[in-house]
């Protein structure tokens, strides 16, 4: 193997990466805004049907679960719906304090303890929600399942470590 060809390659690939970075049509560079033409709820919504897909496939899920699951993924969405809005007006306040000149610390944590119960409101719809798919899947794809996550946990945990 040519000693040129490896550091050679490792600049080439450096120089797309930092080309692709301060691109101006580079994602990171655009605002983002729900006008963008990518809103952020498409792409969660894209990413749990994903998922959905991934843990039909991977737990073999029959079609009478997967149709359960998506019951409970449409109801848990609808209950967030005014937790969703408290969220906005959180985030939108936070900015306010955070583009000030001065950052307020009293200020925030006052807003914090004002939005604590929409925090633990949404907490527990995602614990509720989750409990309840798993309670759709068989003992079998419960333990299988249960497997799976500690291995990503374990993946996750490795590769922090590792950096």
């Amino acid at each position: 193997m040519n000693t040129m060809t490896l550091p050679l390659k490792s600049m080439i690939a450096a120089g797309l990466i930092s080309i692709a970075a301060f691109s101006p049509i580079s994602v990171n560079a655009m605002p983002f805004d729900g006008d963008a033409g990518f809103s952020q709820e498409m792409h969660k919504g894209k990413k749990g049907k994903k998922m959905l897909k991934r843990m039909a496939r991977y737990l073999d899920l029959t079609e009478e679960q997967v149709t359960q699951i998506k019951a409970i993924r449409t109801q848990s969405k609808a209950d967030g719906e005014a937790l969703r809005e408290s969220m906005k007006a959180f985030k939108s306040e936070a900015k306010m304090l955070k583009d000030s000149e001065v950052f307020d610390e009293q200020a925030f944590n006052e807003l914090y303890q004002k939005y604590n119960d929409t925090f633990a409101s949404i907490a527990l719809l995602k614990a509720k929600t989750r409990h309840e798919i798993f309670y759709v899947l068989t003992a079998e794809q419960q333990e299988k399942w249960q497997s799976f996550k500690e291995k990503r946990k374990q993946k996750r945990l490795e590769k922090r470590n590792a950096n």
